[in-house]
């Protein structure tokens, strides 16, 4: 009866091994495309609060991020970008939209700009989502 139960209990350990070791085969994949709009959508978040609270410097810091993160979407996306015009159009139309960005004016708590660019870029990542949204 014992060496039964011990067996049923290796059984479950080393099915909850290979689980495990499969579920991370199958994800791995898609972690640098999850990470990269992760971090887009929490950057995003920060230049909105940024852009509300007048905190220019924090504008253009959040702006560069946000710069760099649209340069790695081809990157996270390859076989998407390459075949699909539709959504080569949406990541270089927000690369237009924060190319074409004046910098924030230096002084503290006078942004008034800030909101407008943070609205475009907004309404750039919600046009791609509402056609490419993975949920």
């Amino acid at each position: 009866m014992i060496k039964y139960i011990i067996v049923l209990l290796a059984g479950v350990v080393a099915g909850g091994f290979a689980g495990n070791v499969i579920a991370h085969r199958i994800a791995a994949p898609h972690q640098h495309p999850r990470a990269v709009m992760t971090l887009l959508g929490f950057h995003r978040e920060r230049l909105d609060a940024a852009s509300q609270a007048g905190q220019c410097a924090t504008v253009e810091t959040e702006r560069a991020r946000i710069t760099s993160l649209q340069q790695e979407i081809a990157l996270a996306f390859p076989l998407t970008y390459k075949q699909e015009e539709r959504f080569r159009k949406f990541t270089d139309t927000l690369g237009d939209v924060l190319a074409a960005m004046p910098a924030a004016t230096p002084a503290p708590g006078s942004c008034p700009e800030a909101a407008g660019q943070f609205k475009k870029i907004n309404d750039s990542c919600d046009d791609c989502h509402k056609v490419y949204d993975p949920e």
